[in-house]
């Protein structure tokens, strides 16, 4: 599952419909994130939105230090009690878990290949 050296990834959009319930979710997903080594690596309040996610007023991308990371962080069992939260604010969720690339591929595209 992992490459050496290719780091995990979140990538979330959403519509909040509920900025109270979101706020209480962030505050408590930022810590957890940083306990199990992963952090925002961006996040935009007013993203274009493009094919089904126009409506959306929040994209965020988490970063973990592997895809085994990213998927054993969002499977935990914390995860998916913070997550009920976000499911609750939110409408219209899009969520990935996606590989970066590996230290090969980062070489060869250094080089121009």
């Amino acid at each position: 599952m992992d490459k050496k050296g290719a780091k995990g990834y979140w990538v979330s959009t959403a519509r909040i419909i509920n900025q109270e319930l979101f706020d209480e979710y962030v505050n408590k997903v930022g810590p957890w994130l940083k306990h199990v080594g992963g952090e925002v690596f961006a996040k935009d309040t007013e993203p274009l939105g493009k094919e089904r996610t126009e409506d959306s007023n929040l994209a965020v991308i988490c970063e973990f230090t592997s895809m085994r990371a990213a998927v054993e962080a969002f499977e935990s069992q914390e995860y998916k009690e913070l997550s009920k939260l976000r499911q609750k604010s939110t409408k219209n969720s899009t969520f990935t878990i996606m590989e970066g690339l590996d230290e090969a591929a980062k070489f060869r595209k250094a080089m121009g290949k």
